[in-house]
């Protein structure tokens, strides 16, 4: 199977991200995947690179074709079920 790098963009000061990575821990538990945190307002050049148009967004890096996720993380099996596809 690929690696499954995920990428999800918050801002630490959004109540819903301490939500959104405790549900993405959760799911690396489960699922074999690297995740990689980015506070966009820590990194806003990376967020206008890659097109962020809300966040919490969580993007699939790898393995191609890049799929996004954008709003509430919190349901573990909505994203268990779109993370096994990713």
């Amino acid at each position: 199977m690929d690696e499954v790098i995920l990428r999800l963009y918050v801002t630490q000061k959004n109540p819903h991200a301490k939500a959104a990575i405790q549900t993405l821990n959760q799911l690396h538990d489960r699922v074999n995947i690297k995740l990689e945190i980015v506070d966009v307002s820590e990194n806003p050049d990376l967020a206008r690179e890659n097109h962020l148009i809300a966040i919490p967004t969580l993007e699939r890096i790898k393995p191609e074709p890049r799929r996004r996720l954008i709003g509430d993380l919190s349901d573990t099996k909505a994203l268990l079920k779109i993370g096994c596809q990713l």
